[in-house]
């Protein structure tokens, strides 16, 4: 009796070791279904939002460059300096300009000398002619009287001729030398220009926003095309960002949509920002030529330009610091673009939607991954949910959670999206209860039937002991 029930107690405990190993082992006591996570279609405003980074820069910042060659002698200002518009910001050398314009007030004194001498030498001529006109006419009257020889008439005719040509030539002379006059008092106006330009006028009221010559440099200068940059003049009481965007995003855009813009500088910080201007073109197409084009695999950006609003930083001006700045040229920061807003509109998180192929939409071959933006949006080419770009073979799908714990693969159409959620234009209810995890289940994995369990999102990695 004793041997049998220690041969029950031997039985009884490999049975326990065996279920302990097949529990262990996944064979019994396995949960039922995959693993997910499920959400509700709810209402809810979503914002369209495009993301796009670049630099602070003040909206209207002018290029200072000379119109004339020559060593610095005067400077007056430096980086930080305030500047009034008319304010002489510094001279060049200006010695041979001003002798230029010596030189060119002699020669018109010169050419005005010559013409007032011309035109006495006219008067004289204009004298000598009426003479010999008077003698002339005199002279034919008595050759028709007979009195004198036709001999002396011709003498008295070539002295009429001859004061003619004198006289023209002389006139001729004047008009030469008033348009030698004219052309010495327009190198003189040159030469005045010239030696004006030898000192640099602020054009604006603002800031020196960048210096980049000291006093005894020389500077190249041409007014037919830009000099040795000097320096710059900002308006710094408005700031804007320059942002490259994508070509799939830029048509979203419109000039006075809204922004929310982060600058590293100011950690935890978030400024107001307008769009005023959006790029025609692709930044830097005007260089590139027909033999250089991109390949299309480059990224096509657009130059976005959104103005800072001043009341979001005017805490940040301090008056009595002058010389400080809220924004400096060049620092790095971020925008949030509203682009479009719809109101109370079916929606569902980002993840739950994907896409299979239409023509074995129950087949759990995938053709693409789930279409996931990225929240920080590093590549504004990627296509999106309810985009035009997406594959016309592909269908964008939910699936839905049914009573029985499995599910159905749905078609829908998407419109717009924020960071973490997408509009549903057709295809589901509210209060429809969608997966939205994990994202390679998602989007690999299921197809209709699935059987799943919907567990909580911080245990659907959980390994069970």
């Amino acid at each position: 009796m004793n041997k049998k029930l220690l041969w029950i107690v031997i039985i009884l405990v490999a049975l326990v070791v065996l279920l302990i190993a097949l529990k262990k082992a996944g064979v019994i006591g396995k949960e039922e279904g995959t693993k997910v996570s499920a959400e509700k279609v709810v209402r809810r405003n979503i914002t369209e939002i495009v993301t796009a980074s670049g630099k602070v820069y003040p909206e209207i910042e002018v290029k200072i460059s000379p119109d004339v060659s020559g060593e610095i002698t005067e400077l007056n200002v430096e980086e930080g300096d305030s500047v009034r518009k008319g304010q002489i910001l510094a001279r060049i050398y200006a010695d041979i300009y001003a002798t230029q314009r010596d030189q060119a007030a002699a020669q018109v004194a010169g050419q005005q000398s010559l013409v007032a001498n011309s035109q006495a030498q006219l008067e004289a001529l204009k004298s000598a002619l009426d003479l010999a006109k008077t003698t002339y006419e005199r002279q034919e009257k008595l050759l028709k009287d007979k009195v004198i020889s036709k001999s002396e008439f011709e003498q008295a005719q070539n002295n009429l001729n001859s004061a003619q040509a004198n006289y023209n030539a002389a006139l001729q002379s004047i008009r030469s030398n008033e348009a030698q006059v004219k052309s010495a008092a327009a190198n003189l106006s040159k030469a005045n220009k010239d030696l004006s330009r030898t000192a640099l006028i602020s054009p604006m009221t603002g800031v020196v926003s960048l210096l980049n010559v000291k006093k005894g440099e020389r500077v190249v200068g041409n007014s037919m095309m830009a000099g040795t940059e000097m320096m710059r003049i900002a308006d710094i009481s408005v700031f804007e960002i320059r942002v490259e965007v994508g070509e799939n995003d830029v048509q979203k855009i419109n000039i006075g949509d809204t922004s929310v813009i982060e600058v590293d500088a100011y950690n935890n910080r978030k400024f107001k920002g307008v769009v005023t201007q959006i790029a025609s073109s692709q930044k830097g197409a005007a260089t590139q030529t027909s033999s250089s084009l991109s390949s299309s695999t480059d990224v096509t950006n657009y130059e976005v330009r959104i103005r800072i609003l001043r009341e979001s930083y005017a805490d940040l001006i301090d008056p009595s610091k002058p010389r400080k700045f809220p924004f400096r040229p060049g620092m790095s920061a971020s925008a949030d673009i509203q682009t479009r807003t719809h109101n109370n509109v079916l929606s569902v998180p980002i993840n739950a939607v994907t896409t299979r192929d239409k023509n074995d939409t129950a087949a759990s071959k995938t053709k693409t991954v789930a279409v996931k933006k990225e929240t920080t949006n590093t590549d504004n080419n990627a296509p999106a949910p309810g985009s035009s770009n997406t594959n016309d073979d592909l269908l964008e799908v939910v699936f839905v959670l049914q009573k029985d714990n499995t599910v159905k693969l749905k078609q829908v159409k998407t419109s717009i999206q924020d960071i973490n959620n997408i509009e549903i234009s057709e295809g589901l209810q509210e209060g429809d209860e969608v997966i939205t995890g994990p994202y390679t289940i998602v989007s690999k994995t299921l197809k209709s039937g699935t059987k799943v369990k919907v567990v909580p999102k911080d245990q659907l990695f959980e390994v069970k002991k």
